[in-house]
This record gives C-alpha cells, structure tokens and sequence, in this order.
C-alpha cells in the first residue's frame, strides 16, 4: 500500500483545536481560532491536493503552509516530507532556513530606531558607520577598462534597505567563506572597499549588502549586537521563540533537509546551505541580517500577522508605529526606478511580502489575509509552478475573505 504523502490540518470552520496541537508546545496564546472563524469559508481549495502531485512526481519533498488574518489562525496544511529518504513526514513545526526573509526582520529593526528618532532614513550611512565613506563606483568605459571614481552623491539608509544603494549582492570575502563569516561591522570594512556597481539611487540591484548596512546602522545607534536587540524588541514581544541565526541541536533535528535537483537522474538531491558553508564545517558564524535566519512556520506567521496589523502582533503587543509599517510596505525604490520595493519587502497595490532562497514565501494581503509557504528546494524544473499554485490557492482565498467582508460591510 502507497503511503500517502497529504499530512493535513485545516482549521476552517471551528477546527482549531487541530491547529493548535500540530504547532505543539511553540504554537502560542496568539496562535488559537477563535469562534469568528466559523464565519470563515467552508470550501476553500486545499493547498495539500493542489501540492501533492508535485511531491508524488519527485520534483519536490515536501511544504508548510499557513493562512491567517492579522489576530488568528486560519489554516495550517503540511504535505509530503522534511525528509524524503527517511520519509519523515512534514510537520507543522518543520525548520527551514528562511534566507531572505531575514531582510524583512531588518527592516523591521530599522524602523523600530527610525521610530525612536535614533536614525535617519535619508541620512548618508556614512553618518552612522563612518568606515563607508569615501566610497567608489566601478563604471565600465568603452574600450573594455573599468574606471573607479568617487560617487557623486553617497548611498542613503533608505536607498540601503531599498536595494538602490549600488551596492553589490555580497562581497568578495563573501562569496568565497559564506555570508555569515564575519560580524557585521567587521563586514563593513570589506563593503567599504568593495566598489558599487551603480551610482546611488539611479538603479535597483538585489543585494544582501544593502540590508546587511542596515543591520551594522542598527548595531551602532543600539550598541548592542543586533541578534540581541531583534530578539528584544522583535522575538520576544511576539513569543517568536522558534527564530534564531544559530539553531540550536533540537531546532536542527527539525530541519527539512534542502533539496537540490539532479538533472542527469531526473530527481531530487540532497544539498549543502551553500551560502554558509560554516554549517557543515564547523567555522565560526555571525548574524548576517541579508538572509542568515532559521524559523519555522508558527514563528514566521506571528511576524506577517505583525505587518499585516500594522505594527500590532497577534496577542496585541505593538513592535511598530503604523507609520513604520506604511513606510515598509511603500513603494521606496524612487521615481526613476520602475521596481516595486519597500524596507525588506517587494511590494505591490494589493500584497507585500518576501521570499528566500530555498523557496520559503510571506505574502500579506493588504485588506488582512497571511499567507506563508515554507519548503526547502532550489533549482527544480517545477520550483516554480508550485509556487504559482500556493499563490493561486492563495489568491482565492484572500479574494474569498474579501467578498465576504464587503457584503458584510454592505449588511
């Protein structure tokens, strides 16, 4: 008999003592589906069927995937493995690197200083980490030669968060010990001398560097190591117990094994994080703010659930002003850039939100639905198709929530 590879827990429709109990013990007071979600929608599609052929065809191991509004839980589905090997099953509680995600921690960070008056988001970095200034930009010439000039004007903390600063996305020491192999004010030193590859505020480059100058900008108005003020002011408040850049041996015992594809077999590979090497052999690492974080699915929802209620978490603790929130999810890449990014966030009219690596997704709807995909797979021919169907899945449902709250406004 085939073992199936649907693991699924919805908790549409007052089922919410399920959700509770596949989260276990890290679900949290914040977690719980009240009685108003028995005016939720009935007959939502399933993201477990819609994910399932994608596992049993072997072109993925396996997913988490939480709906919410800004104060419940509205869903939770797992299908198929954390493990394909050992078929162990997917749980609610699975760890994953969430890798990019981390961005939005940072911006989140930085406005919790810009709220306190502590920074400014269109003051020169320099102003803040003095090690940058003085910095060059690398302009390709005719005849093939580059040619190293000051910049005209220097980089912003806005055009940092923004991925409009010119900055590279890692740095050469990076690219060749991982992104986590210095502390970031050491790393500062290896981005002052690390040429841009634009003039400021004149392009939208994707760069790790940008929000790893935020996260050094933090450190220094704080004067504490940013792991410690995010768990402070960010983890703490929010019960975000599960959120670390160092894993600890029972979160990594709860790892979904990443996944790479083996093109010449036509299947899956196991592969290595890549980007930090250091996990596997054992070298020193440091809290890298452009996509060093480790998280699971009841964590990374409690975050979005903050977003999507403007600063306020799920048990009502404020982490961000409203205005924070608004800034973050704003269009801030300029007039003369057409890309649509915020603070740690790609942004659009109806949903912001972020993705990682290894294909772990946020997205919040702008009227209130979460949405958090997690898996633990690069580079497979149907990457992308699976994450189109969580969106579509996704988008019915936001769409359905919707509708539902304009007739009852209309009532």
């Amino acid at each position: 008999m085939k073992k199936s590879t649907k693991r699924r827990t919805r908790t549409w429709g007052g089922a919410a003592l399920l959700s509770a109990a596949i989260f276990g013990a890290g679900f949290g007071a914040g977690f719980g589906v009240s009685q108003a979600s028995a005016a939720e929608p009935t007959a939502i599609p399933s993201f477990a069927e819609a994910l399932t052929p994608f596992v049993e065809s072997g072109n993925a191991p396996g997913a988490v995937v939480v709906v919410a509004s800004p104060t419940e839980i509205l869903a939770v589905e797992t299908v198929g493995w954390a493990d394909v090997e050992a078929k162990r099953p997917m749980r609610a509680d699975a760890y994953f690197w969430i890798a990019s995600q981390t961005k939005a921690v940072v911006a989140a960070a930085t406005m919790i200083c810009v709220d306190e008056g502590k920074l400014d988001l269109d003051a020169p970095v320099e102003t803040y980490l003095p090690e940058l200034r003085g910095l060059v930009v690398a302009e390709p010439r005719e005849d093939g030669t580059t040619l190293l000039r000051p910049v005209k004007t220097p980089p912003t903390l806005r055009q940092a968060l923004s991925h409009t600063a010119g900055l590279r996305f890692i740095t050469p020491y990076q690219e060749a010990f991982g992104i986590d192999s210095l502390p970031v004010r050491r790393l500062m030193k290896t981005v002052a001398t690390t040429p841009l590859i634009a003039e400021p505020g004149t392009r939208y480059s994707y760069s790790n560097l940008g929000i790893d100058v935020a996260q050094a900008a933090v450190e220094a108005v704080v004067g504490k190591p940013f792991e410690k003020f995010v768990e402070e002011r960010i983890f703490a408040p929010l019960e975000m117990t599960d959120t670390t850049f160092y894993p600890s041996a029972e979160q990594f015992e709860r790892l979904a094994t990443p996944y790479g594809w083996n093109a010449d077999a036509g299947r899956l590979k196991t592969i290595r994080f890549d980007q930090m090497p250091s996990l596997d052999d054992g070298s020193p690492r440091y809290a890298e703010g452009g996509g060093g974080l480790f998280s699971s699915a009841p964590d990374v929802v409690k975050f979005y659930q903050m977003l999507a209620g403007r600063g306020v978490g799920a048990n009502g603790k404020r982490v961000l002003s409203e205005k924070a929130v608004e800034t973050m999810t704003a269009k801030q890449t300029g007039v003369a850039v057409d890309a649509r990014y915020g603070f740690g966030l790609t942004v659009d009219d109806r949903t912001f939100g972020h993705g990682g690596a290894l294909g772990t997704q946020g997205v919040v709807y702008r009227d209130g639905t979460v949405g958090i995909y997690l898996v633990a797979v690069g580079g497979t021919p149907k990457q992308g198709e699976m994450e189109r169907v969580f969106r579509d899945v996704l988008e019915k449902i936001a769409t359905e929530r919707s509708e539902k709250k304009e007739d009852g406004a209309e009532k």
